[in-house]
């Protein structure tokens, strides 16, 4: 199973760095935080990972075709990868933080399909549909990547396995419900599924979320939504879950500097989330749990940094992982 790391892209210096350092120790993975309302551009920073890496999978963690057009982020890719040197991984979603944060509704799961093969017959030459709009055929082929669809719930996951070059799954790590997103998401030979925790090396729930931050109440807002029974949301939290919906303000999502939905977020609600959708602990439960993710099928797992220092938070975890024998040092 390989293992990847997402960065936020908050300054050049640290992106460097933590860039860098993940491919000596081992990352197979560098993807970059795409919340342009709260951090740095991301496909300014994936091109600098792309500088100065020469072996990782570069992407977006991840893109949506609400505010940037298929056309817009098609081009990008393929700019991307060939300045990569064929490492880019284009991740698609419906855009729910980002979209909502501009006062916008997410994409639709049909209309996310619509945007995956408009990329697609842009990077054909062949133009298409989307929306209202239409990309022209303009004959100018173009150099693809891989199209990765990432969701939580079942109908973005079944997409992922209906058009995905692979799937990013960012739901909770409860078996039964990590089980059926892995049989509906990776459908045919050749599609990746890889499965998205936050991480942690906090040893309590309250080490966990003083690491996080801000992340904890990300995760409630990205992964409780739709059917929460589903989705293995115990009865006893889903009025927690409701309330937080409510009161999230999109304006400062994942964004420690700025804590105003830190009170949205019951104790309660946030055990439920450290517990389903985090990497944390000791070494041994450390183990245990990528052992069992690897068990279920899993090809990948993309850790989720908490909004500490990445240089020294990256470095550390990846400490924690080569002592499990899970990176090879240079031989992302």
């Amino acid at each position: 199973m390989k293992v990847g790391v997402m960065l936020l892209p908050r300054g050049f210096d640290e992106t460097r760095d933590v860039a860098v350092a993940a491919e000596r120790l081992g990352f197979s993975w560098l993807s970059v935080a795409d919340s342009p309302s709260v951090y740095q551009e991301s496909y300014l920073h994936q091109m600098e990972v792309a500088r100065v890496t020469e072996h990782v999978r570069i992407s977006a963690m991840v893109s949506h075709l609400v505010v940037r057009h298929p056309v817009i982020v098609g081009n990008l890719l393929a700019t991307l990868d060939e300045y990569a040197g064929g490492r880019v991984v284009g991740t698609l979603a419906t855009g729910n933080s980002a979209a909502r944060g501009l006062g916008l509704a997410p994409s639709t799961v049909a209309e996310l399909g619509e945007g995956v093969e408009a990329i697609r017959g842009l990077w054909r030459g062949e133009g298409g549909p989307f929306g209202a709009s239409e990309i022209p055929a303009t004959g100018i082929r173009r150099e693809g990547c891989p199209l990765f669809v990432a969701g939580d719930g079942p109908k973005a996951v079944a997409l992922a396995g209906a058009v995905g070059d692979g799937l990013l799954y960012g739901g909770t790590m409860a078996p039964a419900v990590a089980a059926r997103r892995l049989a509906a998401g990776r459908t045919r030979p050749g599609q990746e599924a890889w499965i998205a925790p936050t991480v942690s090396l906090g040893e309590t729930h309250a080490e966990v979320r003083a690491d996080l931050g801000a992340m904890v109440v990300a995760m409630a807002n990205r992964a409780m939504r739709g059917d929460l029974e589903e989705r293995g949301v115990p009865a006893a939290v889903q009025a927690d879950v409701l309330e937080m919906r409510r009161a999230y303000d999109y304006g400062f999502h994942a964004d420690s500097s700025r804590p105003h939905n830190d009170g949205v977020i019951t104790d309660r609600l946030a055990s439920h989330l450290v517990d389903g959708l985090c990497l944390w602990g000791d070494a041994a439960r450390w183990a245990e749990r990528l052992d069992a993710l690897e068990a279920q099928g899993w090809d990948g797992v993309m850790l989720i940094l908490g909004q500490a220092e990445q240089g020294p938070a990256v470095r550390a975890v990846g400490e924690r992982l080569r002592a499990l024998g899970r990176l090879t040092p240079g031989a992302a």
